[in-house]
């Protein structure tokens, strides 16, 4: 209880610090739609929560317009995060990797050395915007030194219950249908990470049911299974894209082609 006062306050406290180093500067129409200037840019949805690994690397995406400071305001607090190279300037690629009229910043994450806390620090990242009417960007990131539990229930985490599923069974299809040959349930392993940020999840294993069940935070992920040992190509399964939402469930199906024809 302590450990998440803490926490909370912190996060607090970082958004009135970032709110007065970024004070809106002039008036701007009332028809930006901020939500979907974001999305077009593939930007982070402005003050999520993320959890990151240790040496990660990844791009913040940010509408030039709305933001229009190149350099972002990074808050470190037993963890850091600084600009990496990208075949141009330290940090910042506006062509190559960015829509048009997007920033492009790239940045690696790092538990600090000689950290009070080794497995992992916070990181705050923000932008001041350029209108009174658009909120200034701020995005929080818990760095850690190992990958996180894809399952351990966490407040405000999304649920994800998901089924591994193995066919065909037999090489031709029956009319009517045999039910020996209907689709089996695969007991795999399912790799997880962040489509945002490269992060990985630890890995989780199916039960005798193909089934499993995740815990994560807001956003975006993939979902694969692991290929067996082998020079067989097959089983051959589909890399899954969800999209979780905070305190909200949703079932999934991972299909694994046998090669059976």
């Amino acid at each position: 209880m302590r450990k998440r006062f803490i926490i909370a306050t912190f996060m607090a406290t970082s958004i009135l610090v970032f709110s007065g180093l970024y004070p809106a500067t002039s008036g701007t129409p009332t028809n930006v739609d901020l939500k979907k200037r974001l999305t077009y840019c593939g930007s982070i949805p402005n003050g999520a929560s993320l959890t990151v690994v240790d040496t990660t690397r990844f791009f913040i995406f940010l509408p030039k317009d709305l933001y229009p400071h190149l350099t972002l305001n990074v808050s470190s607090h037993e963890a850091t995060a600084f600009p990496a190279h990208n075949d141009g300037s330290d940090g910042y690629a506006q062509s190559r990797d960015a829509k048009p009229g997007c920033w492009s910043h790239y940045f690696e994450f790092h538990v600090a050395s000689g950290s009070s806390r080794p497995t992992g620090g916070i990181v705050d990242i923000g932008s001041k915007s350029a209108f009174k009417t658009v909120s200034n960007y701020l995005i929080h990131f818990k760095v850690v030194v190992s990958p996180p539990s894809a399952t351990k229930q966490m407040p405000g985490n999304g649920t994800v219950i998901g089924r591994v599923i193995l066919g065909p069974i037999c090489p031709v299809e029956r009319i009517p249908p045999d039910p020996a040959c209907a689709p089996k349930p695969y007991k795999a392993i399912v790799n997880i990470w962040s489509t945002w940020t490269g992060s990985s999840y630890q890995p989780v294993s199916t039960d005798a049911n193909g089934a499993f069940k995740l815990s994560l935070s807001p956003g975006a992920y993939s979902l694969e299974v692991s290929q067996p040992s082998g020079d067989s190509p097959y089983p051959r399964c589909t890399l899954l894209k969800i999209s979780v939402v905070a305190k909200k469930s949703q079932n999934v199906v991972v299909n694994c082609d046998t090669g059976i024809r």
